[in-house]
């Protein structure tokens, strides 16, 4: 069969031969090793310089670690100053207290104040004396320090009432009925 003009002709570059399939020859081209090219569409290479390897990326920048937190008076007062005002109890403390060579540790949060009053110092009381009823304790703690309580007039008619006493009885016999071995209960 003979070729025809619409037929394609394999001179005109449709089929490549061997020689032109060598592309060690082209300046963008640079052969990195055995059968192994690299092709620049844009960029001539230069075939005498030794092929070099791609720079390494810059390294990311390693973070800063986080300083270890100072563990120290200041440090824990802080802590347990937030921790309290990030509840959301009205009322509350955090004791650590030492008596007697033992450190002892007690923390209560409540919206009603007289229960949060009234744990911090029945702890105390047990952590002072543990052979002593813990309503002892407390009278002679108040009764010793140097501050003076004012109880409300309520308590000492409470007082009268509980003692047998009636209004016709005189001060001095008040104090006898409660001068027990129990003491006084206001």
């Amino acid at each position: 069969m003979s070729e025809g003009p619409d037929e394609p002709n394999p001179e005109d570059g449709k089929i490549l031969s061997p020689e032109e399939l060598d592309i060690s020859d082209d300046d963008h081209v640079e052969q990195i090793d055995e059968g192994r090219y690299v092709v620049s569409p844009d960029v001539r290479t230069d075939s005498t310089t030794p092929s070099r390897p791609a720079p390494d990326p810059t390294p990311e920048p390693e973070p800063t670690p986080e300083p270890e937190p100072t563990l120290d008076d200041a440090t824990v007062h802080e802590w347990l100053a937030e921790t309290m005002d990030e509840g959301n109890s009205r009322y509350g403390f955090d004791v650590t207290a030492k008596f007697d060579g033992t450190v002892s540790q007690q923390r209560m949060v409540s919206n009603d104040i007289i229960t949060v009053f009234e744990s911090l110092m029945l702890w105390y009381a047990r952590q002072v004396d543990g052979s002593t009823p813990v309503e002892e304790v407390l009278g002679i703690l108040l009764s010793e320090s140097n501050v003076p309580v004012r109880y409300p007039p309520e308590s000492l008619r409470e007082l009268v009432k509980t003692s047998g006493c009636s209004p016709d009885d005189s001060i001095a016999e008040l104090l006898a009925a409660v001068e027990g071995e129990d003491g006084v209960q206001l």
